[in-house]
């Protein structure tokens, strides 16, 4: 497993999911970290598509990136910082860079992503770069790039 960054932004650095990732997994998910983490290291391994492990300042602060969305048309898109860092517009900067990095990269242009209704921050991160909520009965939670 290679330790090189391929995902930058003005603050951020990414990186392939990683093993020794595991500690951050577990601060932003608990006990499903560890099986989070597998997943990601797995569909990194057979895609090259998976969330990055997201540095700031030297210091992991979150994940986010991409997963195939096999129900969905398009890519699901997912991002979670420690709360140590909310409030900085990383989110912002974060999910603008990807999407552009997706587009040229990936060559993909249809994105969506799943935010509670009640998680403000996240919604307000996902209206200002265009998704809104799909008015699908069956999964409230789902917002498309519009």
């Amino acid at each position: 497993m290679t330790d090189e960054i391929t995902f930058r932004t003005t603050r951020l650095t990414g990186r392939p999911p990683r093993p020794m990732a595991l500690r951050l997994y577990q601060a932003l998910f608990g006990k499903a970290g560890e099986g989070d983490l597998n997943r990601d290291i797995q569909d990194w391994g057979r895609h090259r598509i998976a969330p990055w492990t997201l540095s700031h300042a030297g210091h992991e602060v979150g994940v986010g990136g991409f997963r195939i969305g096999f129900a969905e048309n398009g890519l699901e898109v997912v991002f979670h910082f420690l709360p140590d860092v909310w409030g900085q517009g990383l989110a912002s900067e974060f999910l603008t860079a990807a999407l552009d990095h997706a587009r040229r990269e990936l060559r993909e242009d249809r994105f969506f992503g799943h935010v509670r209704p009640d998680d403000e921050a996240s919604r307000r991160v996902m209206e200002k770069a265009g998704f809104g909520y799909s008015g699908n009965d069956s999964d409230p939670d789902l917002m498309r790039l519009s």
